[in-house]
């Protein structure tokens, strides 16, 4: 019988931590470990709860990463948009140079200050964190 983590039989396993959010709120069950394997070129939008994007494509690829402010309603309401994951971003294919991988913030976000950053170089990547004080991310290693 298959694993039971793996419900939908689509090979990703879900795996979740217990993760306190105050007095208010209590524990909650937030994505563990999270890996989004892209393989084609285009746009690619990241979900909330991914922690790590493989790029292997010889073409041009365009990563939409989500909001990294918090949402509207109070954590009490909505626990989920609250927990917020670093995010890292690695050219595993070795193809950056010839085709940069752009990486765009939500929109009315950005990226250290910057609409847009770039993998340029082959295998590098990024290591990003989400910051509401700065209204988008923050690079925690080049």
């Amino acid at each position: 019988m298959p694993s039971q983590l793996d419900l939908d039989q689509g090979g990703t396993a879900r795996q979740t931590q217990r993760v306190y959010m105050g007095p208010s709120v209590g524990w909650v069950n937030a994505p563990a470990s999270v890996i989004l394997p892209i393989t084609t070129s285009g746009t690619t939008v990241v979900l909330l709860g991914a922690t790590l994007v493989t790029v292997n494509v010889n073409g041009a690829v365009t990563i939409q990463l989500p909001s990294a402010k918090d949402a509207g309603v109070p954590a009490i309401g909505l626990s989920g948009p609250y927990i917020k994951s670093t995010i890292t971003i690695v050219d595993i294919g070795g193809f950056a140079q010839a085709h940069p991988i752009t990486i765009l913030p939500a929109a009315g976000e950005n990226i250290m200050g910057l609409s847009q950053i770039q993998i340029t170089i082959n295998y590098g990547g990024y290591t990003l964190n989400p910051s509401n004080a700065q209204q988008g991310w923050t690079s925690i290693s080049p």
